[in-house]
């Protein structure tokens, strides 16, 4: 109950502050009022995007998954609103595998949550996975790690209470803020930066092209820009913010990032 009231303050408070950062002061994205996909147009898309409206959250790294595959989806909170979410995920809406929380996909039948799991199986439908299992399990890896960080990142506006809003601990928040930049950022950005430059030739973490972990960083990047910016600024880690350029500058990135699809940073929380 803690966490759905918390939700529902954010989706009515609807704080907007820019979609996505940019690397460089200069440079700003510019919202489209009409987006416009690439893929044909479908009368109906086969796969559903059941996350909260109004925020990026969990919801994005899947929705990043949807555009740069060029695959149409529904999403669902979007279109249907905060109260379908909650009737789809707990009061008998869902009549198929059951699900902890969202976010979750529906592709026909099948049903699954929990974001890493719906980050591989995405992968693998859409040729964003590894075909080496050797690979696959690095891209499995660094979809944990990148878990671990955001939930690092989190609980640093959250420490007097987890499910609470940040407006109400914000000065306790102040120190744990503080700490995660200064101690725990630059590790997972030291980190990154290591693989990358073990792997300078392609351009990418895992393997010779781009997979659902190099998505997974690069929102995480982009959310540590945006909710941890000073600190952010501070890292020397001119490969991770190449890379976070690269990714954000692939062309079905750059049109979902410059459209209306593309929903605000939490206000309230990271991410």
């Amino acid at each position: 109950r803690e966490m759905l009231a918390r939700v529902t303050r954010l989706y009515t408070a609807r704080n907007t502050p820019r979609c996505a950062p940019l690397l460089g002061t200069n440079r700003k994205l510019v919202i489209a009022t009409k987006a416009t996909r690439s893929s044909p147009a479908m009368s109906e898309p086969e796969w559903t995007l059941w996350y909260w409206p109004g925020i990026k959250g969990r919801g994005e790294y899947i929705r990043l998954i949807f555009e740069e595959a060029g695959v149409p989806y529904v999403d669902a909170g979007v279109k249907h609103g905060f109260q379908a979410v909650i009737d789809w995920t707990w009061q008998g809406g869902n009549t198929g595998f059951p699900v902890r929380a969202p976010p979750a996909v529906v592709h026909g039948d099948y049903v699954v949550c929990n974001t890493p799991a719906i980050q591989a199986y995405l992968g693998k439908k859409f040729g964003l996975y590894p075909q080496d299992a050797e690979q696959g399990g690095h891209v499995d890896q660094l979809l944990a790690i990148v878990t671990d960080a955001v939930a690092e990142g989190r609980l640093a506006f959250h420490p007097k209470d987890f499910y609470a809003s940040h407006k109400t601990q914000v000065e306790e928040s102040k120190p744990y803020v503080e700490q995660y930049g200064k101690q725990r950022l630059p590790k997972y950005m030291e980190y990154f930066e290591s693989l990358l430059a073990r792997n300078q030739e392609s351009g990418f973490l895992v393997g010779d092209k781009l997979t659902v972990a190099d998505l997974a960083v690069y929102h995480y990047l982009a959310a540590a820009q945006q909710h941890y910016g000073q600190y952010y600024d501070a890292q020397a880690a001119p490969l991770c913010k190449a890379f976070q350029a690269r990714v954000a500058a692939r062309p079905r990135i750059a049109a979902y990032l410059a459209s209306d699809r593309c929903l605000p940073w939490d206000a309230d929380s990271m991410m």
